[in-house]
């Protein structure tokens, strides 16, 4: 005859967070921490690595997350603009 109703399984995604502590460039160690500070309606951005104090500071945009600052953190290294 008819078989049991069988139950559909529950998929769950799993939501990826986004990082706050990155890999230094130079140093290669999981040290560099973006903070943000902002004077008279522009932004910046902090970029420091604590162990060998590598550090930057640029204007990003309002929207900005803390990924997209270390990436043109990173950009700005590998061309030669932070030392």
């Amino acid at each position: 005859m008819g078989g049991r109703k069988k139950r559909r399984k529950i998929i769950r995604r799993k939501v990826r967070k986004l990082p706050k502590i990155f890999y230094c460039p130079r140093c290669g160690k999981q040290t560099v921490v973006v903070e943000f500070a902002s004077s008279s309606g522009v932004r910046h951005a902090v970029v420091k690595c604590t162990s060998c104090d590598l550090s930057a500071e640029f204007e990003v945009k309002r929207f900005h997350e803390a990924v997209d600052a270390y990436n043109v953190f990173v950009d700005k290294y590998y061309m030669g603009e932070i030392g």
